[in-house]
């Protein structure tokens, strides 16, 4: 059994290798060839006055590819106040970090072939998933990229828009200059801009990526001929969306987790968890990223057409897909630590 840390997972999957992974994923999972594991998310009380624990486990399996992945996630959370719009923070209580783990499990034999954390891996499917939707659904002469937020899975936003467009203007916007500032640093060729509505301007693809749980996207700003998406069903709304002519989700069958809260948790907002996805007419009505993939949905079809791609929930097959790549790699590679397998096996059976 390979394990691998997220510093190996980034040397071997770039945001080209992860797309080209999940692309034929979403095609087997269209045609019914793949298998998901809807995300489920307990959520309990814990200590903390202002948060509460959530364990979140979702997955998929791929026979293609002979494998099974689980992703879970151990999470203490909070949701502060933060330039006036409530978010949802992980907070890193495991002594400072945070606890999020992929397993990889072989469909043929049943065995625990790797094991590594979630969080490199997660945050380049996030983008692969907005990128392959931006390469069918932005205009092929999209030349200014906006972004609103300067976090992690901004900049995998950043990096899959970048595969499929040649932007000219790349401009970002965070309601905290010093994030700007990094976020600015750390990519070549994105400008900072102080306010979000010079971060819209005139642009063709305006991508959202917060944590904010309530609307970053203004139904105003969206002009013929652009393309918007977002990382979280929060981040647009039911005015946004009726304003598009052409909308896809991530996916149909799942319109988002399935919350299992102990009765009494504090801090848990039901409200939040109300929104344009619990809507059946929507939901029927918006195809999703494996039917555009597999042409069973059209992407843009005039210039002036205004299109979104809502990632209105993960998918735990993004892990199988992405997962047996980086497992090929680095077995290929040498990289990573083979623990023996009678560890993770047992010689007794219900």
């Amino acid at each position: 059994m390979l394990v691998l840390n997220n510093d190996e997972i980034a040397r071997l999957l770039t945001m080209e290798d992860c797309m080209a992974a999940l692309e034929p994923m979403y095609r087997d999972y269209a045609d019914g060839r793949a298998l998901l594991s809807p995300r489920f998310d307990n959520i309990m009380p814990n200590a903390r006055e202002d948060g509460y624990y959530a364990f979140k486990h979702m997955g998929g399996g791929w026979p293609a590819q002979g494998v099974q992945a689980l992703r879970i996630n151990s999470d203490v959370i909070t949701h502060p106040v933060i330039a006036g719009k409530p978010r949802r923070v992980k907070q890193p209580m495991a002594d400072g970090h945070w606890v999020g783990l992929v397993m990889l499990f072989s469909s043929e034999t049943g065995k625990l072939l790797a094991m590594f954390p979630d969080g490199v891996m997660q945050r380049m499917r996030v983008g692969a998933a907005s990128g392959l939707a931006l390469k069918h659904l932005a205009r092929s002469d999209a030349s200014t990229l906006a972004l609103i937020g300067t976090g992690w899975q901004a900049g995998a936003q950043f990096m899959a828009a970048r595969v499929v467009r040649d932007f000219r203007e790349v401009r970002v916007y965070s309601p905290q200059p010093k994030s700007r500032e990094a976020f600015v640093s750390q990519y070549q060729g994105v400008r900072a801009v102080d306010s979000v509505e010079a971060c819209v301007e005139g642009a063709d693809v305006v991508l959202a990526a917060t944590s904010s749980m309530v609307r970053v996207i203004d139904p105003a700003w969206l002009k013929p001929g652009m393309h918007i998406g977002c990382i979280k069903s929060q981040e647009i709304d039911g005015e946004v969306l009726d304003r598009c002519d052409r909308v896809l989700v991530h996916n149909r069958r799942q319109a988002k987790q399935y919350n299992n809260v102990m009765p009494g948790t504090p801090n848990v907002d039901e409200k939040r968890e109300q929104g344009w996805w619990k809507d059946p007419a929507r939901s029927d009505r918006y195809p999703d990223l494996s039917d555009l993939l597999s042409e069973r949905a059209p992407g843009r079809e005039r210039a002036d057409e205004i299109t979104c791609f809502a990632n209105n929930v993960g998918l735990g097959l993004q892990f199988a897909a992405a997962g047996a790549l980086v497992l090929h790699k680095a077995r290929e590679g040498g990289v990573g630590r083979e623990l023996p397998d009678d560890w993770f096996t047992e010689d007794v059976h219900p």
